[in-house]
């Protein structure tokens, strides 16, 4: 089964790349980076909370003034046009200067890391990131046909831990680091694979189409794997009284209203 989460169409950007795509969620418009994008990177990037997780061998600390325009000509644009690199630039739709606030990076390089995210601080605390992750997994194993993803984070990144365990990551490994700027010690290394992201999604539709709000949260929705796939497993019964019975969090039916697909 698949969930219709967002819109997906061919795009030529300002930097005449093309076969790049945008995403649409309820919320949000993600679309490929370009030249334009580098005083709102500069503006949003070069914060302490946001580079002291990320590596020192990739990112110039203090940020320098031609920061983001480098990091836009050197390193984004180029991988991009090499056809596996995806920079999105996420945007709230709402904003018609569709000023960047976050960047959602994927990739083929498993090695490296299959997944980048970083979102500006005053837009943190929103559910943006989850969304944005969201939908671009959606792309990866569907349009892209990835397999599986790994993710890495610094071990003392409790937000980025927090988004892997809320969007049906699996924790695999713990390994000693030290290249990140904070100076974390350690590096922890999540996987995610179609199998497992697709029995998410399913649990997720089952949740906005069966589930009653409940005045507290329940015990159902749990942020443990299992428990996720036995319930999409169960929401393939349309009729299941056990399944309309079930309780969840009062938000999930308005936070995971499907959203209509479009190919173009």
């Amino acid at each position: 089964m698949t969930l219709p989460l967002f819109h997906l169409r061919r795009l030529r950007n300002l930097s005449g790349i093309e076969n790049h795509m945008y995403i649409q969620t309820e919320r949000l418009l993600l679309r490929p980076l370009n030249l334009q994008d580098a005083p709102a990177i500069q503006k949003h990037f070069p914060h302490w909370e946001i580079v002291q997780h990320l590596s020192a061998k990739t990112v110039k600390w203090p940020y320098p003034p031609d920061g983001a325009q480098k990091f836009l000509q050197n390193i984004a644009l180029p991988a991009m046009a090499r056809g596996d690199d995806w920079y999105f630039g996420i945007t709230l739709k709402g904003d018609a200067a569709g000023e960047v606030i976050g960047v959602v990076h994927l990739r083929r390089d498993t090695a490296a890391g299959n997944r980048g995210v970083w979102l500006a601080s005053g837009f943190q605390g929103k559910g943006y990131m989850q969304e944005a992750v969201g939908a671009v997994n959606d792309l990866a194993f569907g349009t892209l046909g990835f397999d599986k993803m790994v993710i890495k984070n610094a071990a003392d990144n409790e937000a980025s831990r927090r988004l892997k365990q809320k969007t049906a990551a699996r924790h695999v490994a713990t390994v000693p680091a030290s290249h990140y700027i904070g100076g974390s010690p350690a590096q922890e290394i999540w996987e995610l694979t179609a199998a497992d992201w697709r029995a998410f999604r399913t649990a997720q539709e089952a949740l906005a189409r069966y589930c009653r709000p409940q005045a507290a949260p329940a015990a159902l929705w749990t942020r443990r794997s299992a428990t996720v796939q036995a319930f999409g497993h169960a929401a393939g019964k349309r009729g299941s009284r056990k399944l309309r019975g079930m309780p969840c969090r009062p938000c999930a039916v308005t936070a995971l209203r499907p959203l209509r697909f479009a190919a173009g």
